[in-house]
């Protein structure tokens, strides 16, 4: 790539940038407290009762609806993405930490809303760690609790707490396998805006 296309592409991305905040401001509206930074790309509903986000929060909604509702506490922390189609709904605490990304069609609630065979629903808060990355399609069920750092497999289902460092696939999820991170590194997601130091990748051992 030229210098002169690198200039244009830069120019986009800047102009680009200053929509996607000029929509944070309308689509965060119903939003209790928002961060510095917020960017908004499409038309989410973002309409719960008692909502904050942090700093450098993200939100897209496509081809499907993003929905960040309900009557419950939801919590984001700094430097949070929420993709695509993503459905988090509270009805008692969701509470996500900071630099956590949300896949494209994720589904987090902490009320399964109707009980089965006579017996009550269960309703129970939802933590995600700090630097956790919850891939595509993925589900996280009520009362689950997840460690910092922690990788869920796309399409997976979690149905219970997840420890630090481990990436959990399939249905119920079960952990994989220990992830290993350089010193310093923050999340599971990594790409060149990362917040990390910039660190070689950990060498698999032979």
């Amino acid at each position: 790539m030229t210098d002169r296309q690198r200039r244009r592409v830069v120019r986009r991305w800047r102009r680009a940038t200053v929509r996607q905040a000029l929509k944070a401001r309308w689509s965060l509206r119903k939003v209790d407290v928002v961060g510095k930074r917020a960017l908004v790309l499409g038309d989410p509903t973002v309409d719960g009762s008692d909502i904050q986000v942090g700093d450098d929060f993200k939100v897209w909604s496509g081809h499907r609806k993003t929905l960040i509702s309900g009557w419950g506490t939801i919590r984001f922390g700094d430097r949070c993405f929420v993709n695509v189609g993503s459905t988090i709904i509270a009805v008692e605490q969701i509470i996500v930490g900071d630099d956590v990304a949300f896949a494209n069609e994720v589904f987090v609630m902490d009320s399964d809303s109707h009980g089965v065979e006579g017996r009550p629903h269960r309703q129970a808060p939802v933590r995600i760690g700090d630097g956790c990355w919850i891939g595509a399609r993925a589900m996280i069920l009520p009362g689950v609790t997840l460690g910092r750092r922690v990788l869920v497999a796309a399409g997976a289902v979690v149905t219970r707490d997840v420890p630090d460092d481990c990436l959990v696939a399939g249905n119920p999820a079960r952990v994989v396998r220990q992830l290993s991170y350089p010193a310093g590194c923050r999340r599971a997601w990594h790409d060149e805006w990362c917040p990390c130091p910039k660190v070689a990748a950990v060498e698999e051992p032979a």
